[in-house]
């Protein structure tokens, strides 16, 4: 498997500085100035794991997934002209806004934008929260957290990311979301995070069902609950513990119109003693609904 990790997700926004502000206050990243009125959000010793960048929408721009090498990346890229998926190569000014050595992006079959990447950029500098905030993120070798996609075509979806691109099955689920039953396939890549991306099979107007963030204890979760009801923010599920991965988290709605887990205690897996199943249930508790979104 190539795709060692979800590296970053770019956002569009017409409102950046509110996307500053609730990284900062709620969240607990660290902005930074990216150019061209575009923002870093600084989660660990990396540079960033969220860009923002000034737009006239509010949606996931693309995720980016990170290769180990060149060689890799490399026959990664052939791997994709073999199967006629048409890609085009990142010039040195994007490589630059993602620090990056190179990269190559591409639209699945929902036309969700994928970058595929090699070589991250960084100084290296500490996280350190902002004042007040004691928070922490778990990335180190499992990657930003996850990233959860819409398709209309869930069979078709799965079946590019497992031949093309690699990602392994870890669960599936059908389940309650808001009024309906959605259909939820979670997978895994080159690292032992439960799913670092799931594909839903509901629409999305704004490109993302949700994404999460880890944080090292539940101490850190609970405080950022608290934020962010003081923040004024909707709430969406309540605390609660998932079947699949053990994560206790919650789910609230930011101003931008996206999903945001915040969680802690997912499982680590050994993907050679691992079977794929189905589960009844999303959650061991918790995890109610209080906001349909």
């Amino acid at each position: 498997m190539a795709i060692r990790q979800l590296g970053y997700l770019l956002f569009n926004s017409a409102d950046v500085q509110g996307w500053r502000t609730l990284a900062q206050d709620v969240i607990g990243l660290v902005p930074a100035d990216a150019g061209s009125g575009a923002i870093y959000l600084k989660m660990d010793d990396r540079d960033f794991r969220i860009a923002v960048l000034p737009g006239t929408t509010e949606r996931l721009f693309a995720s980016g997934w990170e290769i180990a090498g060149k060689a890799a990346f490399e026959e990664t890229r052939k791997t994709l002209t073999d199967n006629d998926v048409e890609w085009k190569q990142g010039n040195a000014e994007e490589c630059a806004l993602r620090r990056v050595r190179e990269f190559i992006w591409f639209v699945d079959p929902d036309g969700n934008r994928i970058e595929l990447y090699w070589g991250f950029i960084s100084a290296f500098l500490p996280f350190t929260p902002p004042p007040g905030i004691a928070a922490n993120f778990v990335t180190d070798g499992i990657g930003m957290g996850h990233v959860v996609l819409p398709t209309a075509d869930l069979p078709a979806a799965q079946a590019f990311y497992e031949r093309i691109l690699g990602f392994g099955l870890s669960d599936t689920i059908t389940m309650q979301f808001g009024p309906g039953l959605v259909d939820v396939n979670f997978n895994h890549c080159d690292n032992s995070r439960q799913h670092s991306l799931a594909l839903a099979g509901m629409p999305s107007p704004n490109g993302c069902v949700h994404f999460c963030v880890e944080m090292p204890t539940l101490k850190e979760v609970g405080m950022a609950l608290d934020r962010m009801q003081d923040a004024g923010h909707a709430l969406v599920l309540t605390l609660g513990q998932h079947v699949n991965d053990d994560c206790i988290s919650f789910y609230f709605l930011s101003p931008q119109g996206f999903m945001i887990e915040i969680g802690c205690g997912s499982a680590n897996k050994d993907w050679s003693h691992h079977t794929v199943f189905e589960t009844t249930r999303p959650s061991h508790w918790g995890h109610r609904f209080v906001l349909n979104a």
